[in-house]
């Protein structure tokens, strides 16, 4: 089949299906974020404890892309793993924040080969090691779980050392879906990231408190994942999805204090917002889904 005949099936299909127009350039070369993203959600970036960078309590790769942390080279038994519970005191963990654990890692200088990741899904490739004789296996898809002490820092979905049974905690460990924190926080860490420290009349705006991640993922679902302004459909882009502090008091997590907005309302609510980066992925499928044109 020639190339012309090729396209013209793919314009019938399409029309077939009523998909929208890619008008976006298919020679267009892959940016080194997007570079780095397909990295993250592959086979993983190996990094060193100290390469780490924190944004909020957010574990970060070089400040701009969001990611879980975990050890390749584990102490485990092949047994171990291969039969990892979430119950389970002997295997290795993967973290969502700087908690205390991977602090103590930090100021310990362990030299184990740290990954970090944005897998969609919790199975990894982890080396076992047998006996007193060091021998090591490489295996893949260990399911492994997250560690308590991330969950707990950052109440993600009401989880609470003080306030839960250990089964309630279990439960909230064995249900952590990596790809949904990772959909539910990049829009976090962006705001987190690029909003303005002072306000009019300079004006102190505080920093954010880590409440603010669990209320902000409430919010939104209470919105139907929705745009407050253009009432764009962002389930399918969550991270384009931001919480805008009205009073512009970033402590102030209060209800009526947080307004649901996509990245280009965000952008575009004041002047203060106006240098908030959006990436173009994210307004391209902001613009291409709005159901109503703001103008910007």
């Amino acid at each position: 089949m020639n190339t012309f005949k090729f396209l013209g099936k793919l314009e019938e299909l399409r029309n077939r299906i009523n998909a929208k127009e890619y008008k976006g350039n298919i020679d267009q070369p892959l940016s080194e974020f997007q570079i780095v993203e397909r990295e993250l959600r592959t086979e993983g970036i190996e990094v060193s404890i100290d390469e780490l960078k924190t944004v909020g309590p957010y574990l970060t790769y070089e400040d701009e892309h969001l990611v879980i942390l975990y050890i390749k080279n584990s102490n485990s038994s092949t047994e171990e793993l291969k039969n990892n519970s979430s119950s389970s005191m002997n295997t290795p963990k993967f973290h969502v924040a700087w908690c205390k654990k991977v602090n103590e890692m930090f100021h310990n200088k362990r030299l184990d080969r740290y990954v970090v990741s944005q897998s969609d899904n919790n199975l990894f490739q982890v080396e076992s090691k047998e006996g007193n004789d060091n021998v090591r296996h490489m295996l893949e898809d260990i399911q492994l779980f997250p560690c308590q002490y991330c969950l707990d820092k950052l109440s993600y979905r009401g989880f609470s050392y003080k306030d839960q049974t250990w089964y309630e905690r279990l439960d909230r460990v064995e249900d952590f879906n990596i790809k949904e924190f990772l959909e539910e926080n990049r829009g976090n860490l962006t705001v987190w990231k690029h909003l303005p420290k002072f306000k009019a009349h300079d004006k102190v705006s505080g920093t954010y408190t880590v409440g603010f991640i669990e209320i902000s993922r409430q919010k939104r679902e209470k919105n139907s994942w929705k745009c407050s302004i253009c009432k764009v459909d962002m389930k399918e882009k969550k991270e384009g999805l931001h919480c805008h502090h009205i009073n512009g008091v970033k402590s102030d997590n209060s209800w009526s204090n947080l307004k649901v907005l996509c990245a280009l309302c965000h952008k575009n609510v004041d002047e203060y917002h106006s240098h908030m980066t959006v990436r173009p992925e994210i307004e391209y499928y902001i613009r291409e889904h709005r159901p109503i044109d703001t103008g910007y």
